[in-house]
């Protein structure tokens, strides 16, 4: 049994087209969503975890909706990349009273509550500092659009590789689900360090990648804390769970606009696997990385 107390969990939030009331349109991208991270915080409530979400210009009546739950902390996100808005949330679920794990996830993924357990135990056992979900493959390929599971399993298969060769990846993580975008993480100053640290692309020296690319969407606060976490030793975990992709969910980005969606995860899986190449050359201090750090 775990106390859900020692358990916050960072959310941000943008559905500036969501209304309340039924579904009118399986193409109602920010309706489908945002009903999904309501659900999301109405089962996470009920359980007594501590929420944070930073939301960003939502629509007023789902603004209204947050205020209806408690336990949870509403922090206006002001820049639309994810990683700063995921460092804010993560700066305030650490100074939270008696929080011990903290979990970054997206709000859509409803399924992922019902692992909270499994994913946090390692942590709150002191067997890991870091663990990492992995969604089970039969459940991986049938309940997510296909497009979006091929690149996800190229972009891991690639990823993983690039890791192997550098001799980061261990026996405890030799397989893990790098595109899955949980991650939970003890409350510990020098782990909430890495994931609140920052990098960017230094324009002089690697034009085109500071061009089309940036650590700021996703690779701060998703892949490099892992990445220099492994450079370190550190003790992380992955842990096989049954996620079920969000049905509703899936119409929709089938629906909607497929091409679009397709798109999104092209790029996606292309900045994770550029940003990890050139975080990779970084640690090692090659001078053809074009990374840089920030200092805070």
């Amino acid at each position: 049994m775990i106390n859900p107390r020692e358990i916050a969990i960072v959310l941000i939030t943008s559905y500036p087209k969501w209304y309340k009331g039924v579904l009118k349109s399986i193409k109602h991208t920010d309706k489908v969503r945002g009903d999904l991270a309501l659900e999301f915080l109405k089962t996470a409530t009920v359980a007594g975890y501590q929420i944070v979400i930073v939301d960003g210009k939502s629509a007023k009546t789902f603004r209204k909706e947050l205020q209806t739950f408690e336990n949870i902390r509403v922090i206006n996100r002001r820049i639309a990349k994810r990683s700063p808005s995921k460092r804010i949330g993560m700066r305030v679920a650490s100074k939270l009273p008696d929080v011990e794990v903290i979990i970054l996830t997206e709000p859509e993924k409803t399924s992922l509550l019902d692992f909270v357990p499994e994913i946090t135990q390692p942590i709150l056992e002191k067997q890991a500092d870091i663990v990492i979900p992995k969604r089970e493959e039969r459940l991986f390929k049938s309940s997510y659009p296909r497009y979006m599971y091929e690149s996800e399993m190229e972009g891991i298969t690639i990823y993983n590789e690039a890791l192997f060769a550098h001799g980061l990846l261990t026996p405890e993580i030799k397989d893990f689900d790098s595109f899955f975008g949980p991650r939970a993480f003890r409350n510990e100053k020098k782990i909430l360090s890495l994931f609140l640290s920052r990098y960017t692309y230094s324009t002089s020296k690697y034009k085109p990648a500071s061009e089309l690319f940036d650590p700021e969407e996703y690779s701060n606060a998703q892949g490099f804390p892992i990445v220099r976490a492994l450079k370190r030793k550190m003790k992380i975990k992955s842990v096989t769970i049954p996620f079920v992709y969000p049905k509703l969910q899936k119409e929709n980005e089938e629906a909607a606009a497929k091409d679009a969606f397709f798109e999104k995860r092209r790029l996606q899986r292309v900045s994770l696997l550029v940003d990890l190449f050139h975080f990779l050359s970084f640690l090692d201090k090659n001078k053809g990385s074009g990374l840089k750090a920030i200092k805070s």
